[in-house]
């Protein structure tokens, strides 16, 4: 399978979304066969249900083998997906819980895929162990819940404050180009000109040496670059690298702690990154946040012109509050002592009075102001560029009340601004730099952590229901001591341990019956026990643990399940239930489980097919049977095969009226349904009219 369209249901539209939603073909063809059913139902116009079942499709292309070649019936793909609906809820990802479809059962033709899974599954069993509510690693699954599919939709930035001038006009297009969709491209004929254009950004490169031997003036700082087809991406552009990592940034940083957890149980898993790489990678990441900035605490130059730009309004603010109180105080305190030289100088017209108040005055003014900018300076601390600029916050003109020059503020902001991306730069230049040569192992590290979470997601569910891996024997058999019916136990928590067995394992009896029918109490645990035989039966195909302390099975190629008909059906239903039952007259080896077929028609006819089917699956030696019957008697009747009758059998009522059960089979015996049972629990639960109603029905029996 070399290209999208291979695949039968992708068209030339459907493979142009896959390659849009991927980035590119091969990744696309890499998720398909990878079964990363999460991703796929991402892409325009595939949902999860169409993504699975195209995932099973190519697999069955490439591996020659489907669902549908073990699972047999629709009762049998139901108990899968019912056992799968369980395990998915130990996934902590929306990938794991997807990729979980990809597993099915196999028949034993294809062994060897079944026990590939079985070692893997051991694996993650004894993982889960180690790390699943160990208090060595408390936030583990968090730290894995946290992990999603990497966001490769990532539309780069542009950077306003950056630029690239230049006087040539080959070196412009060719800049335009390669840098123009991410920062500006200026093309300047004269110094002059470059000076005018620089000034509009906080970082300018200057392409070729036009302008290199030119005395610009102080706040214009270029960069000079003399060949631009060798400056490196991250060097024009290093947020266009960065990008990716912030977008991705908590799946990343999750990815990284649970690869370094998994380490520290002594379990080597992404080898592919050295402890080393592994921890400059999380140092670099550290210090960048999810817009793709520069985080504070990495440089303290930044973060103090961060702080003043902060804290400036708020410190001129009470600034010239304060400056306001003290000129309100110095002039309402002011007295003024004329001279008798001066008074003559204002009498002869000399001096005005206007003009002598005036100068008393300024000097409060300015004695005020002074201090004012004193202040400013020393509460946010700036240095002596910054210091110049706040020369101009006051008009020299005197002015009441004193009010602060926002132009100038305002400048003062914009140098601040300009100074941080100057240094910003060189951080995201080194960060960029490295990061740039993580890309591919970030790729792989987190696809690795999302396929961890689905082997995970086994042995969680291993784990949680303390299941056991089955023994595979080359033998026609299957037997189980203390197994537990999973959908029980996730409903109720706690249910009755049971032994069975059928066929030859050590589990079994001296009769090692292949073909069996199973009879008892109503409300018994019949289904409950066909449903258990059939959860065992697909978990080990599957290569999974079973629900059983010991669990003996021959591998076989086909699990037929046929699940209780809902009454008598009419003659065509009843034709086609026959022809459902046709299907297991074939010699391949098979597991047949039926729950009471005998409603399908009346009793007499019902024995006799059900003897006849019974026949049929005794004469093929790798066939085992189970058929949940009340009418053991009358089939043994009709049929010319040894066949073994099993019985769950009712020994009375408990306190509470419950049934008691005794849930293990019996071999070689016949148990009742023992309706009469049931008829005096009513009786012991009514009074009155009803009582005596259920009372008459008991004394039949």
């Amino acid at each position: 399978m070399k290209s999208l369209q291979d695949i039968p249901r992708i068209g030339e539209k459907m493979a142009q979304r896959f390659r849009e939603h991927f980035g590119s073909e091969e990744e696309a063809l890499d998720a398909i066969l990878g079964g990363d059913i999460a991703g796929i139902s991402e892409v325009e116009g595939i949902g999860q249900r169409y993504a699975i079942s195209l995932v099973h499709e190519v697999r069955a292309q490439v591996e020659g083998v489907s669902i549908s070649d073990f699972l047999k019936t629709k009762e049998s793909v139901d108990i899968y997906e019912r056992l799968l609906d369980i395990i998915k809820q130990f996934a902590h990802t929306r990938y794991a819980k997807d990729k979980l479809h990809i597993y099915f059962p196999y028949p034993a033709s294809k062994k060897d895929k079944i026990v590939s899974v079985r070692e893997s599954a051991s694996y993650y069993i004894d993982t889960a162990k180690l790390l699943r509510n160990n208090s060595d690693f408390p936030n583990f699954l968090d730290l894995l819940s946290g992990i999603r599919s990497l966001n490769l939709k990532y539309n780069p930035p542009q950077i306003r404050e950056r630029a690239i001038i230049t006087a040539n006009h080959e070196e412009f297009e060719y800049a335009r180009q390669r840098f123009g969709s991410a920062i500006a491209v200026q093309m300047v004929n004269s110094p002059s000109e470059f000076v005018d254009v620089a000034r509009g950004y906080s970082h300018v490169i200057a392409s070729g040496d036009a302008f290199l031997g030119f005395d610009f003036p102080e706040d214009v700082e270029p960069e000079y670059v003399p060949d631009l087809q060798r400056m490196e991406d991250w060097q024009a552009v290093p947020e266009q690298a960065i990008g990716f990592f912030a977008k991705n940034l908590a799946t990343i940083e999750c990815s990284i702690a649970v690869i370094k957890a998994i380490r520290k149980t002594g379990t080597m898993f992404f080898e592919q990154v050295s402890e080393k790489d592994l921890e400059e990678l999380d140092m670099v990441l550290s210090m960048i946040d999810e817009s793709g900035d520069v985080k504070a605490g990495n440089d303290p130059d930044i973060d103090l012109l961060n702080s003043i730009i902060e804290n400036m309004d708020a410190c001129i603010s009470d600034a010239v509050r304060d400056a306001n109180t003290k000129l309100d105080k110095c002039l309402t305190e002011s007295k003024m002592t004329i001279s008798g030289q001066d008074m003559l100088k204002v009498m002869s017209g000399d001096v005005e009075l206007k003009e002598m108040l005036e100068k008393e005055v300024s000097r409060s003014y300015h004695t005020v102001v002074k201090e004012a900018k004193k202040r400013i300076s020393n509460e946010l601390g700036l240095g002596k560029k910054e210091m110049l600029i706040a020369e101009s916050f006051f008009p020299d003109e005197i002015m009441h009340p004193v009010e602060v020059d926002r132009d100038h503020v305002n400048a003062l902001k914009l140098h601040l601004l300009h100074s941080i991306q100057k240094k910003k730069i060189e951080h995201k230049r080194n960060i960029s730099k490295t990061l740039h040569g993580y890309r591919g192992i970030v790729h792989e590290m987190v696809h690795s952590v999302l396929d961890f979470d689905v082997g995970f997601a086994i042995g969680c569910f291993a784990h949680e229901y303390d299941l056991a891996m089955p023994e595979l024997i080359n033998k026609t058999g299957i037997g189980f001591a203390k197994g537990e019916n999973l959908f029980l136990r996730s409903r109720h928590g706690e249910v009755t341990p049971i032994d069975y067995s059928l066929g030859d394992t050590i589990h079994s009896p001296q009769d090692k019956s292949r073909v069996v029918l199973l009879s008892g109490v109503n409300s018994g645990g019949k289904t409950s026990m066909l449903e258990l035989i059939a959860q065992c039966i697909i978990l080990a195909h599957m290569g999974f643990p079973t629900p059983a302390k010991s669990f003996e099975i021959g591998m076989s190629d086909g699990l037929y399940y046929f699940a209780k008909s809902k009454g008598t059906l009419d003659a065509g239903a009843f034709e086609t239930t026959l022809m459902d039952f046709s299907v297991v007259a074939d010699d391949s080896s098979k597991v047949v489980l039926v729950d009471e077929m005998e409603s399908i028609t009346e009793p007499g006819a019902s024995a006799k097919i059900i003897s006849g089917i019974l026949e049929v699956l005794s004469e093929n030696r790798d066939s085992m049977a189970v058929f949940v019957s009340h009418l053991p008697e009358l089939i043994l009747e009709n049929t010319e095969c040894i066949v073994r009758v099993d019985g769950i059998e009712a020994s009375g009522l408990d306190a509470d009226l419950n049934l008691i059960v005794e849930r293990t089979p019996r071999y070689n015996y016949i148990a009742k349904s023992t309706p009469e049972l049931i008829v005096e629990r009513l009786s012991k639960k009514t009074t009155g009219a009803e009582q005596a109603f259920y009372e008459r029905l008991r004394a039949k029996f």
